[in-house]
């Protein structure tokens, strides 16, 4: 599919294009400059003609810091990627020397540039943008990415100049999304997982800020990768940024198959672990818990980290256990195969035979009994009881648990829904 990166300096509001392009806000936008540090990526459909498209973060020009020296590199690794770019200006702060130096960044590139001349909120603002020809660019459009003005013709010239791809019917990606606390290496394990450069590691915590996707092919299946903030306690929050940053990322549990939650083995596990891991199961999605950094244990004591890791997870001796290291790859291929095992239990249906003859054997609640027990759905499994009397929720919790124990559903929770009725039997399947 053909690709189209959009660049520019701080703030010039590549990300609100971005957003404004594939419909939704996928990326943080504020007005400190430099929020946008990895590359995200979007899909755009137009006149029948599909394309990806890449927000970057703002050039650090002559940028010799490491962060920026990292946010410069994945900007080339955008414009490598690119069939087509988006050189973004600003119009309000008019044409600067920081823009000309981008244009012979963009030029050295040799791919077709659209200039998008971005804010023209008011008319009296269009009149200042004939500076920006100096740039030298053919194609130039007036647009603001806030007010969605003028982006109908840089679509079609966009379709004109890039080569004709219609929409593919793909098979369902399996969304796999990273969570755990700041610098526990979620970047790291996204990076080991596509065996690339996707998102900016760096030892200060906080370096990710947009939810970052990637997606990879693996025993067959399309597994889309999510990388995210770290997840700290709300009264540890200290900037706008990182409050939208964390928002984004519980929002993120929405939309996701399964969560690994990710933790640093040489800390062990704390209570904003537990907290994260409660969360996704709240939302009824899939759990794989990963201790990471296993290579700083010695080998002698990492037979110890599963045992010890169930004894601080009380209550979720169904999820598996992963222990890695994403630095080092050490049980990535594991920690893979268990995803795959774990989304194939999700959508597991139990034999009908089977759990009518388990229901038949459980106990009865305090003055009823259970009428009948049916799966009705899959992703996660959805069963409903129907019985003769309302019931509390240690018997649903003793139903979850037979059912656990006739049919695993490893990883994944387990719903159930309770009806009452009048039997003419204890039993009717």
């Amino acid at each position: 599919m053909a690709t189209i990166v959009i660049v520019g300096r701080k703030n010039v509001g590549k990300s609100t294009i971005f957003n404004r392009l594939i419909g939704m806000r996928l990326n943080i936008v504020y007005k400190e400059p430099g929020v946008t540090r990895d590359r995200i990526y979007g899909e755009v459909e137009w006149c029948s003609q599909v394309f990806n498209i890449i927000d970057t973060g703002g050039f650090f020009l002559g940028g010799k810091e490491e962060l920026a020296v990292k946010i410069n590199r994945q900007i080339e690794y955008g414009l490598a990627e690119a069939d087509l770019i988006y050189l973004v200006v600003d119009a309000k702060d008019g044409l600067k020397p920081g823009d000309q130096d981008i244009c012979q960044s963009v030029r050295k590139s040799n791919k077709p540039v659209l200039l998008l001349i971005n804010k023209i909120d008011c008319k009296y603002i269009e009149s200042e943008t004939l500076e920006f020809s100096k740039l030298g660019f053919k194609n130039s459009f007036l647009v603001s990415g806030e007010a969605g003005i003028g982006f109908g013709d840089v679509l079609d010239k966009t379709i004109k100049t890039l080569p004709r791809m219609t929409k593919k019917r793909i098979r369902k990606n399996i969304k796999v999304l990273i969570l755990g606390r700041p610098n526990v290496g979620k970047s790291t394990l996204l990076n080991a997982l596509t065996k690339q450069e996707r998102a900016i590691v760096d030892e200060r915590p906080g370096t990710t800020r947009d939810v970052v996707r990637a997606t990879f092919k693996y025993q067959d299946k399309n597994i889309e990768i999510i990388d995210t903030c770290g997840l700290r306690r709300r009264t540890h929050i200290k900037t706008s940024v990182e409050f939208y940053s964390m928002v984004r990322a519980v929002n993120a549990i929405e939309d996701a198959d399964i969560a690994i939650v990710l933790f640093d083995t040489t800390e062990g596990v704390v209570d904003q672990d537990r907290r994260i891991a409660s969360m996704v199961l709240s939302k009824a999605k899939s759990l794989v818990l990963a201790p990471n950094k296993i290579d700083l244990i010695k080998t002698t004591n990492r037979n110890r980290i599963v045992p010890s890791t169930y004894k601080s997870f009380k209550s979720l001796e169904f999820v598996p256990i992963v222990p890695i290291s994403a630095k080092e790859d050490i049980g990535l291929e594991q920690l893979l195969t268990c995803i795959i095992n774990v989304n194939a239990e999700s959508h597991k249906f139990a034999d009908k035979t089977i759990v009518q003859n388990m229901a038949k054997s459980l106990q009865n609640p305090t003055n009823g009994f259970l009428v009948s027990l049916k799966q009705v759905n899959t992703g996660p499994p959805l069963f409903r009881a129907t019985l003769s009397t309302k019931v509390k929720e240690h018997y649903i919790r003793y139903l979850r648990k037979s059912i656990r124990q006739y049919f695993g559903f490893k990883g994944v929770p387990i719903l159930i829904k309770t009806k009452k009725c009048q039997p003419r039997s204890r039993y009717s399947p």
